[in-house]
């Protein structure tokens, strides 16, 4: 599912890079990596919550997170999702079905938007 969101390719966020190969989920949107081997300190969630705000910069409604790796990155990021686009689309890869699947919550809903500006 490749829907544009201004003018641009969806992104799929992936909390941790690591061995696991991500080419499926090239065809939701371009790759971008939040974090990159071990962590620091997993704890450090200020430290986390900064590197994960920069790599999503610039982030829209269309892209997604793709659920894997560090708890922590993957709450933050679902955060940061839901405070600017008032959705998360999220993508999981189903093992058993040897495929990449997209669910979407929908947290704040246009008319909620409007009233709140």
């Amino acid at each position: 599912m490749n829907s544009r969101q201004g003018g641009r390719r969806p992104r799929v966020y992936i909390p941790n890079k690591s061995f696991h190969d991500f080419d499926g989920a090239s065809a939701f949107g371009d790759i971008v990596f939040l974090t990159e081997g071990r962590l620091p300190n997993r704890y450090q969630l200020n430290e986390l919550a900064m590197m994960c705000a920069e790599k999503m910069e610039g982030s829209s409604r269309g892209d997604l997170l793709l659920i894997q790796g560090p708890t922590t990155v993957n709450c933050i990021a679902a955060a940061i999702l839901a405070h600017r686009a008032g959705r998360v689309n999220f993508l999981f890869y189903d093992q058993a079905a040897d495929k990449y699947t997209q669910r979407t919550v929908v947290l704040e809903h246009d008319h909620d938007r409007k009233r709140r500006v």
